[in-house]
């Protein structure tokens, strides 16, 4: 089986008239034509919503012991570390 690929763009009117050149060695005979549609672009509020649900699945994980354990010994560097983020302007 061959396969071509063709990106278009769907109008308002819905009204898609495909002409298309097949490559020479593309088989001559029966074939079909499939139209995917992509995956196009989401709302603000359905990119809010799925930020959200990623909040709260991460919220809901529960840390093991040793990782309990590897957080606060990195809160106990980071007090007897302290770092001082500045730009190379300011030095």
């Amino acid at each position: 089986m061959r396969a071509h690929k063709l990106k278009v763009t769907i109008p308002q009117d819905h009204q898609l008239e495909i002409a298309v050149r097949l490559p020479e060695d593309f088989p001559p005979g029966p074939a079909e034509v499939i139209v995917l549609a992509g995956p196009g672009e989401k709302s603000r509020e359905e990119v809010k919503r799925d930020a959200l649900a990623v909040v709260e699945e991460i919220r809901s994980l529960r840390l093991t012991e040793e990782e309990e354990k590897i957080l606060g010994d990195f809160e106990e560097f980071r007090k007897s570390h302290p770092v001082r983020l500045v730009s190379l302007d300011d030095e």
